[in-house]
């Protein structure tokens, strides 16, 4: 009885902010499930943990404090505030708008629907965020496909698939930072296995499209600058290469303002300045629900951690699933939980410390843990039609997200691959 307590605090969170989604849909309010911030949904969760929590006044803001400080969790805000920046800076400086250009220039028109996927997976890949993808690219892809005479739900489904597929795999998502570091994993590592599983998926994604391409027609792109392109190659080349992540955004946020000011002379100091503030703005709420989410993990205490690994290893063992059921199992962890909150950091975040110990446990190594939260939250929430990706990708081209939904071949086919890869490939350390 004693674990259960331990749980309702997050219980009281998820029927929180998950019975408000379901409220304003009823309603009929667009976005129904980002009414409420996850911010303002977690306080009275940690209410309930503090009176849960046994101890003193003073006992139960240490462990409170303990939980916010925590160095994976202070870690993994700098990052969020570094990363916000530099896909604010490079957005500002015309980066995005020239890969887009660049890519479009040398498409062959009858491949329409295939270029859109590399082109949306590439911008995604290159600055860390689906929405910040499907905001720039929708529109794009809902002119190609009225000139195309393409369905609109299979082409945004299509710019949604691209999406994922970048924040899956990309550096310096969000998504992959929160995954990256609750489990203490090395980023190389993870981006190797990662791509592995994403590459595969997304040449039978490029194939499902190809079966569906449609008529040809001439796409006009507009001009694009190399040099404004070579910020996001910078990032992704020092990242691959091992270096530290900080190290990477910082080198490349530097790089990136002074290519700005070399293409566009008023881009200068304080232009720079007002991005990066932009850019930490931008990622004030997601840090402030990790900081929150560690206060209540705090609260809650080790006991509970160590009595849900207790509970799941018991189940593993006595269907003696070792690596693979565990593997699974952690990847179940991250479906549920995106599925209940709609926001798959969130989602890794609260599953996290679990998902350590029990890869700790049976031996899984990090990256591979990690890669698993990353995956399978990433899947779920390329295809839930609640989600914030498929309600501004429809949106933006004004069909149904129930329409969008069995299109989204990406994430489908990303799930299946990761699925077989746990059960029929071989752990390496």
């Amino acid at each position: 009885m004693t674990y259960f307590i331990h749980f309702v605090p997050i219980l009281l969170f998820v029927l929180i902010f998950v019975g408000s989604g379901i409220y304003f849909t009823m309603l009929g309010m667009p976005n129904a499930f980002y009414q409420l911030s996850p911010t303002t949904a977690i306080l009275p969760a940690i209410m309930l943990g503090w009176m849960l929590h046994k101890g003193t006044t003073q006992q139960k803001m240490h462990d409170f404090l303990d939980g916010i400080r925590h160095r994976d969790i202070i870690t993994m805000c700098i990052i969020f505030l570094l990363a916000g920046a530099f896909s604010e800076v490079t957005k500002s400086i015309g980066s995005v708008d020239s890969t887009v250009n660049l890519a479009l220039t040398f498409i062959p028109s009858q491949f329409l629907l295939i270029g859109i996927f590399i082109i949306s997976a590439f911008i995604s890949t290159a600055i860390g965020t689906s929405m910040g993808t499907i905001a720039t690219i929708a529109p794009i892809a809902a002119g190609l496909s009225l000139q195309a005479d393409l369905s609109p739900a299979l082409t945004i489904a299509t710019v949604i698939g691209g999406a994922m597929f970048g924040d899956n795999l990309s550096v310096i998502s969000d998504t992959t930072i929160a995954a990256v570091m609750s489990q203490e994993a090395d980023m190389k590592k993870r981006f190797r296995l990662n791509a592995k599983i994403a590459l595969i998926a997304s040449a039978i994604t490029i194939g499902i499209l190809f079966l569906s391409l449609g008529a040809s027609s001439d796409i006009v792109a507009k001009d694009y600058s190399l040099l404004l392109v070579t910020p996001y190659l910078l990032v992704m080349v020092m990242a691959v290469s091992g270096v530290n992540v900080l190290i990477s955004l910082v080198t490349g946020l530097v790089y990136a303002g002074i290519i700005g000011f070399l293409t566009n002379h008023d881009q200068g100091i304080l232009f720079f300045s007002k991005q990066i503030t932009d850019g930490f703005h931008s990622m004030n709420d997601i840090m402030l629900l990790s900081l929150m989410v560690g206060g209540l993990s705090g609260l809650a205490g080790s006991k509970f951690s160590k009595e849900t690994v207790a509970k799941l290893s018991a189940l593993i063992d006595k269907y003696k699933g070792g690596k693979k059921l565990s593997q699974l199992i952690i990847g179940g962890m991250a479906s549920i939980f995106d599925i209940l909150l709609a926001n798959n950091v969130i989602a890794i975040i609260f599953c996290g410390e679990v998902a350590r110990d029990i890869a700790k446990k049976y031996h899984i190594p990090p990256h591979y843990s990690a890669s698993w939260l990353d995956i399978f939250s990433c899947v779920f929430q390329g295809i839930i039609p609640y989600g914030a990706q498929i309600l501004l990708a429809s949106t933006i081209i004004q069909v149904s997200p129930l329409e969008v939904v069995p299109h989204v071949y990406y994430c489908y086919v990303l799930g299946v691959t990761a699925v077989l890869h746990i059960m029929f490939g071989k752990v390496k350390y």
